[in-house]
This record gives structure tokens, C-alpha cells and sequence, in this order.
């Protein structure tokens, strides 16, 4: 995965000219399609370092055009050996000898990180021709011990070269719904990104699943975050189908998208249609036997 070890990147040589030229033909805000060029070029530079495989990018809607300010962040995996942990000098001394940003494009960075906790956040700047565009990178240490599944590849379409893609290793499918269903469960309706239900609606869409494994691994991993399953929270989430607020939430979301996205009752009704049999039989002590089956969004019995 990622570009070949130890090979010479071509220069790129994209400017500001034609960055406004690209964004007149799109009908796009140049900074936002700025911005986008330069989290591709962040990726690539990160797939193609001694360090590439284990950077695994999970959120590669970033890499979409949808006209939000100041939204711009790359979140990452950072996959870890034995003991390893990731420290913000440790990294930083990985961007500047292994990125060697300034060498292989016209864009000049600069950045600063701190740690939250586990979790790194670098803030960088972008600067082409003059144009400064303030991004970030998130990135999450994660344990190879406890890894249940390979990494999956992204092929990034590049925006300002649509001919030309480039595979970028990412987060398995099966560990971000875990993740985003998880934060689904915890927030409800005080969640933050709606892309949470985005994504989940398109796992469900391509992901199998057996009830009784999946109940299981569901009340684990609830436990384990302290998110309780009990009625109060099953109702309250069953009334999120038509529920104002959530839907005013999700038409805000699709407003700022600049591509179809369905319609909330189609989006939570997927997820409610895969959490209710599960959630119910676990409230009655009892185990789910069903399979879901992506292509019929819905348990075969």
C-alpha cells in the first residue's frame, strides 16, 4: 500500500493560478478547493513514508469538496508495536525528516502539536503563493495486539488530476462503525458530526453480520464505554426516527454536502432496522440469532 519506499516524488507544481481556474470550472470557493489539495498532498506525502502502513486514514470524506470553513482535518490510526507510544516529539521529528514537505511540493507548512491525552492533534499551515489555509491532523495510537482486522485500502481520486489516484491504507470498515456507532450511542442527539450517520448507513450497506457474535461484541464494547443499554436509552433512540430536531440536525448536514445524500428517516431508519431486534432481545435476556444482510438491509431469521 501507499507509494514505493525509497522512491523519488515528482515535484508538483500546482499553483494558485491553477487552483482559481479549477474552482471557477467546479463552481467552488478556491479556498475550500485549496484546502482539499493540500489534505492530498498531506496523505500522500504520509502514505509514502517509512511510516505509511501503519497511518491509517479514517475519515476520507475529508477529501470532499462540501464548502465548510474551517473543517479541514485528516484523522489518523497510528497503528503501535509492542510497548510503543506516541509522544508529540516522536512525531514531529517523523513529519520533518520523513514528510520533507518544502522538497517534493510548492506548498510551505509549518505546525505545532500537543497531546490530548492518548491522541495527538498537530495544527498546520498551508501557505501557496501567498493563500494560507489553517488544517489539522488527529491522530489516535492504536495497539497492534488488540487489532481484529487487516487495514483496507482508499484509492484517493486526485482532485486537481482526475485521471490519477493514489491508495492510501485506511481504518478497517469494521472498526469505524464500532467507533461511530459507539459515539452515536453515547451523545444521541447532542452529537457533533452528522457524518457519523453517514457513515454508519454505508457500513450497513456493505457489512455482514451474525446476531449472536455481534450482540455479544456490543454489550462488550458498551461496558466498556460506559454507555448503558436499557430502555430508556432504546426509546429514546427508537423516537430519533421522527424526531425534529435530529432531522433539522441531518437536513443542515446535507445542505452543506455537495453530493445526494438520502433522506434521514432512510439513513436512521437503516440503523434502527439493524439496533432494535439486537437491543430488544437484550433488554428481555435473550440472544438475537439473525444474520444481516447488507444487500437487503435487513436480518434474514
Amino acid at each position: 500500500m501507499g507509494v514505493a519506499r525509497g522512491s523519488v516524488m515528482k515535484r508538483n507544481i500546482i499553483g494558485i493560478a491553477a487552483i482559481h481556474e479549477k474552482s471557477m470550472e467546479l463552481e467552488l470557493e478556491m479556498e475550500s478547493l485549496l484546502a482539499v489539495y493540500m489534505l492530498e498532498q498531506l496523505a500522500l506525502r504520509l502514505a509514502g513514508s517509512e511510516r505509511g502502513e501503519r497511518l491509517l486514514l479514517k475519515n476520507p470524506a475529508a477529501f470532499h469538496v462540501n464548502g465548510q470553513r474551517g473543517v479541514h482535518q485528516l484523522q489518523y490510526a497510528y497503528v503501535c508495536e509492542d510497548s510503543e507510544r506516541l509522544t508529540k516529539a516522536d512525531f514531529a521529528a517523523f513529519l520533518k525528516s520523513a514528510v520533507k514537505w518544502e522538497k517534493q511540493t510548492n506548498i510551505n507548512w509549518s505546525w505545532r502539536s500537543h497531546m490530548e491525552g492518548a491522541r495527538l492533534v498537530v495544527e498546520l499551515d498551508g501557505e501557496l503563493e501567498g493563500v494560507r489555509i489553517p488544517l489539522s491532523l488527529v491522530v489516535d495510537p492504536i495497539d497492534r495486539a488488540a487489532w481484529q482486522h487487516e487495514p483496507c485500502t482508499y484509492e484517493l481520486r486526485m482532485i486537481m488530476e482526475t485521471s490519477k489516484t493514489s491508495p492510501i491504507p485506511s481504518y478497517p470498515l469494521e472498526e469505524q462503525f464500532f467507533d461511530d456507532l459507539a459515539e452515536a450511542l453515547k451523545n444521541l442527539e447532542l452529537i457533533r458530526d452528522m457524518d457519523v450517520y453517514e457513515r454508519i448507513y454505508d457500513a450497513l450497506g456493505l457489512l455482514s453480520f451474525e446476531g449472536r457474535p455481534f450482540q455479544k461484541k456490543l454489550e462488550q464494547y458498551c461496558a466498556e464505554r460506559q454507555i448503558v443499554m436499557d430502555e430508556t436509552r432504546y426509546k429514546q433512540m427508537e423516537r430519533y426516527l421522527n424526531y425534529p430536531y435530529m432531522i433539522k440536525k441531518w437536513q443542515a448536514y446535507r445542505k452543506r454536502q455537495k453530493r445526494q445524500l438520502p433522506e434521514w428517516e432512510t439513513v436512521y431508519g437503516r440503523l434502527w432496522t439493524f439496533l432494535m431486534p439486537l437491543w430488544s432481545a437484550a433488554l428481555q435476556g435473550l440472544i438475537y440469532l439473525g444474520s444481516w444482510i447488507p444487500d437487503l438491509g435487513r436480518y434474514l431469521d
